[in-house]
């Protein structure tokens, strides 16, 4: 039987390369749901477990028995569960409970199921479903019940993912990612104001695809109500930006850390006198959440003032539109689908009442 020592693992790997399958993973999190996401789940499982996980099909009216893989010298099984559009507890609390006792009707506990796992597509684990899981456990003896996040398959496919496995499933990383700096994301409870950033897409689509006159319609209508409510504005502009930064990342098309300051300056669509203090406010508001700690650059907080709010919310909106015009110039990408690239960020963030 292979020992650990027979094979090349992740978890011996340098943090550049550790870092790069983290945010491969991360990123299709985001663009998964349902079937797809029981796919990706499948692969990240593979990456670790190889032949020894199996997935499951549904077949006619029996579905799936309540079990959608199986890790099989261990006996265990997995439910796994990721809605569209968003993810909600109470549902996440009867879905969990449904599966439990489909598998409960179909499997011998004990015997071909010794652990229980509800996996779902969420960044963490609310304790409601813990608490869940814990009076299964207790009220079926024998039986382990547990819930995995994505952060519980992340941390697993860091630490016993075989090098071997992952580049079949996840493919190989390149030398040039040794560059890219530790990315996060924003928490996806974030309650993205979806009017504002559905007519934030339609004005940047509408000026890269150069339709003057639907970008004028567009941008009468965000004069309008910008001064409403600036703070709305602002959370949808600095997400745009995010975004834009996020998609150079993956592309290598420059550090965000150190950003090319002359070429966004140049491919702003505002005129030189705009240029001032809140460039480094805009730009380091939407860097540092994405960075956090390794964000080097200094800068001034967006304050309270209504007046800044303003400033630092239209000065986002342009460099959105400038990084995405400097990514087009280096790596020879076409702005819309940059844009698209950047728009799937953006819709990324789930919004939910719970």
């Amino acid at each position: 039987m292979a020992s650990k020592a027979d094979f090349d693992w992740l978890e011996s790997r340098p943090e550049w390369i550790k870092n790069v399958y983290r945010l491969k993973v991360e990123v299709e999190y985001r663009r998964t749901s349902g079937t797809s996401f029981q796919h990706l789940f499948d692969r990240v499982m593979r990456s670790i477990h190889g032949d020894d996980y199996s997935s499951t099909a549904t077949y006619g009216n029996q579905g799936d028995l309540g079990c959608d893989g199986i890790l099989r010298s261990r006996r265990v099984h997995f439910a796994v569960y990721a809605p569209n559009p968003y993810f909600k507890v109470s549902e996440a609390r009867r879905k969990m409970r449904a599966d439990f006792s489909r598998t409960l009707e179909c499997w011998e506990i004990g015997r071909q199921v010794k652990q229980w796992t509800f996996v779902i597509n969420y960044p963490g684990v609310h304790p409601s479903l813990l608490s869940d899981a814990q009076e299964l456990e207790d009220s079926h003896p024998g039986l382990k019940v547990t819930v995995w996040s994505r952060y519980d398959l992340t941390q697993q496919l860091l630490a016993y993912a075989r090098m071997d496995l992952l580049h079949s499933e996840f493919g190989t990383v390149e030398e040039k990612a040794r560059r890219l700096v530790p990315l996060t994301f924003v928490p996806e409870d974030t309650a993205l104001p979806s009017d504002e950033a559905t007519l934030t897409y339609k004005r940047f689509r509408a000026r890269i695809t150069c339709d003057r006159d639907e970008f004028k319609h567009l941008t009468e209508q965000w004069l309008s109500r910008l001064g409403d409510n600036p703070l709305r504005w602002l959370l949808v502009h600095n997400q745009f930006l995010i975004g834009a930064m996020a998609a150079a990342t993956m592309a290598d098309a420059y550090n965000i850390a150190d950003p090319p300051m002359e070429r966004l300056q140049y491919a702003l669509p505002i005129n030189g006198s705009a240029w001032g203090d809140e460039f480094e406010t805009a730009w380091g508001t939407a860097a540092a959440m994405i960075l956090q700690e390794d964000y080097p650059r200094e800068f001034q907080k967006v304050g309270d003032d209504p007046e800044r709010i303003l400033k630092v919310c239209m000065m986002q909106e342009a460099l959105t539109l400038g990084a995405i015009r400097v990514h087009s110039s280096i790596t020879g990408e076409w702005e819309n689908e940059i844009l698209e690239d950047v728009w799937s960020y953006v819709t990324d963030i789930k919004i939910h009442d719970e």
